[in-house]
């Protein structure tokens, strides 16, 4: 079993090393920076292949019969922000991204060809009836990872940046969900394969959360635009663009910077694309997981451990100087400690422990983040 933990943007930190992930705080960032990449041989990979600027704008006229390779160009430099959601081919041994001579040759070999033992590239199907499979590339093809409704159920949430997976042939890994690749381990590949049925649901980056369009947001107000009307025009075209409007205000979203614009007030919000969560078949989530699958835009709830295990809401009574939403409200400034009071005791809240100290007594309470 591959254990995990995750990060995320406003949940409970499980992450070891959040410093990791490149996702920018700041409204006005996209939420994975440029699709270029800073690999000086980045151009040399795709200038070595003939990869069609038609296919990749998203109309190539000549479908299959074309000469060039159909394939995500930023794909091949491993800089596609879009990772496992984006709707252009990342197959480099598929029948779209060979030129038409290898594909006549292949197909006069009895039309077919022999399968590998283990999940390789992608000669697999590319659905074998589950809505989704997440695999890794260790240098010797692709192979399911164990579990992987877990991965599926963090890459979900809008707000879920990360995670890290154990006991893998190479050891402890840490996945990048925005860029959908694996840090600091250049030789190792990540990837999810969907399905046709996957239902793709868009957010954006309100004032307290993220928020599905739609949905109510954080002022109380839903969108006229629709999850499944954004995934449409997505689909025509990726590096495209949609404008919407909200009372008196018009606002434009980026497919390709993964952004929404005020298009009056320039004010930019990070956009995110996630799949909706279907269970695995062959499993039930813990409650750990199921925890983790509540609705994003809840206000988080601060407790610590009391007698028999018991927990208890942070308030500001009874002599303690500070409130769950106090705590919070630290906690989104990602401190590592906070300090508060309680009648003529003082206490240290350390975050990245998770636990409450008695700074007189240096008595220790857990405490958690619900």
């Amino acid at each position: 079993m591959n254990m995990a933990s995750n990060h995320q943007e406003d949940s409970e930190n499980l992450y070891e090393n959040a410093s990791e992930f490149s996702d920018s705080n700041s409204e006005t960032a996209s939420d994975s920076g440029s699709c270029h990449s800073s690999d000086s041989n980045s151009s040399d990979r795709t200038a070595k292949r003939n990869i069609c600027r038609y296919y990749n704008d998203g109309h190539c006229r000549y479908g299959d019969k074309c000469q060039n390779e159909h394939i995500c160009k930023y794909y091949v430099n491993d800089s596609c922000r879009y990772g496992a959601g984006c709707r252009l081919n990342h197959n480099p041994r598929s029948h779209a991204s060979r030129g038409p001579n290898e594909r006549r040759e292949r197909k006069s070999y009895g039309g077919r060809h022999r399968r590998k033992s283990s999940p390789s590239s992608e000669d697999s199907d590319e659905d074998d009836g589950r809505p989704y499979r997440w695999q890794l590339d260790l240098g010797d093809g692709w192979e399911d990872i164990a579990n992987d409704h877990i991965l599926e159920a963090q890459f979900s949430r809008p707000n879920t940046k990360g995670i890290r997976i154990y006991n893998t042939r190479a050891g402890a890994i840490s996945i990048d969900f925005t860029k959908m690749r694996v840090l600091k381990k250049r030789n190792i590949k990540v990837r999810r394969k969907g399905s046709k049925q996957t239902e793709w649901l868009w957010y954006y980056r309100g004032d307290h959360g993220w928020y599905q369009y739609g949905e109510k947001g954080s002022k109380g107000k839903a969108s006229l635009i629709q999850s499944s009307k954004l995934e449409k025009e997505y689909q025509k075209n990726l590096q495209g663009s949609v404008q919407f409007p909200i009372d008196s205000h018009t606002y434009e979203i980026s497919f390709k910077g993964m952004y929404q614009k005020n298009v009056s007030t320039d004010l930019k919000r990070r956009v995110r694309r996630r799949p909706k969560y279907e269970p695995s078949q062959t499993g039930v989530l813990t409650s750990v997981f199921k925890k983790l699958m509540a609705p994003v835009n809840k206000t988080p709830v601060w407790q610590f451990e009391g007698r028999k295990g018991k927990w208890h809401t942070f308030k500001n009574t009874g002599g303690c100087s500070v409130s769950s939403d106090d705590i919070e409200k630290c906690y989104q400034k990602q401190q590592n400690t906070m300090t508060f009071t309680i009648n003529d005791d003082n206490y240290t809240l350390n975050f990245s422990r998770m636990n409450q100290v008695n700074n007189r007594t240096n008595a220790k309470r857990k405490i958690q983040r619900t």
